[in-house]
């Protein structure tokens, strides 16, 4: 029987993979509690956009807005933040990100990231002056 060099490199995988430390159990324990912390992150994260998004909207409508071209403005708005969303949504999706356990969680947060960018695009072409 010959030796091959995977066979030790093999056996030495095997090796470093076993954990003979009591410190295992305490390490799934650890794995359930971050799991539980993590839990509503989710909602934290939809939460926290809603309220830029909502400061975002206040800062916008606050004062009048021009009248020539208003709803043309708005739907013109609207569609770059839907379409900055669907890229942002596919580029997470493609890197593996975008997944949820439950419908709720998804329509949440795909809300509000969609309302935070539109809301960041109204708040840019009205408030920067850059447009005008």
């Amino acid at each position: 029987m010959s030796f091959h060099i995977f066979d030790g490199l093999d056996f030495l995988a095997d090796l470093l993979s076993l954990d003979f430390s009591s410190k295992s159990e305490s390490v799934n324990s650890k794995k359930n509690k971050n799991s539980k912390k993590s839990k509503y992150t989710t909602a934290l994260w939809s939460g926290g956009f809603l309220l830029i998004a909502s400061i975002l909207y206040f800062i916008v409508f606050k004062d009048p807005l021009p009248e020539e071209n208003f709803v043309q403005t708005l739907l013109i708005c609207i569609l770059i933040g839907f379409l900055i969303s669907f890229v942002l949504f596919f580029s997470l999706y493609q890197l593996g990100i975008f997944y949820f356990k439950s419908l709720l969680k998804f329509i949440f947060f795909s809300g509000s990231v969609i309302l935070l960018l539109i809301s960041f695009v109204l708040f840019m072409y009205y408030k920067s002056g850059i447009f005008f």
